[in-house]
C-alpha cells in the first residue's frame, strides 16, 4: 500500500514495525502465561508503557518512510485543496 501511494521503492521499516509488535505480543503473553498472576502491574502502569512502545515504534517505524518521502506536505496540500473546494460550494 506504501508503495502505491508513495510511488517509491520500499524500504521495508512498515514491515519490521507490524513484525516487532507481533514479537512483543507473543513474548507478552508467554510471560504473562509463566508468571501466572504472582506478578502483574498496575493497569496505568502497563497502559502508559504500552502506549510509549507504540509512538516510539511508530516514530521510528512506521512514519519514517512516509515522512522522508514527503507524505505529511503532500497530504496538507492535497487537504487545503479539498478545504478550498467545499468552501466554494
Amino acid at each position: 500500500m506504501f508503495y502505491y501511494v508513495m510511488r517509491v521503492r520500499p524500504t521495508w521499516e512498515v514491515t519490521w514495525f507490524f513484525v516487532l509488535h507481533g514479537l512483543c505480543t507473543a513474548t507478552e503473553m508467554a510471560v504473562k502465561e509463566a508468571v501466572k498472576g504472582r506478578f502483574q502491574l498496575h493497569r496505568m502502569v502497563s497502559g502508559l508503557l504500552t502506549l510509549v512502545f507504540v509512538f516510539v515504534t511508530a516514530g521510528w517505524l512506521f512514519l519514517a518512510q512516509p515522512l522522508r518521502n514527503g507524505m505529511d506536505i503532500k497530504v496538507i496540500n492535497e487537504s487545503s485543496i479539498l478545504l478550498k473546494i467545499f468552501k466554494a460550494n
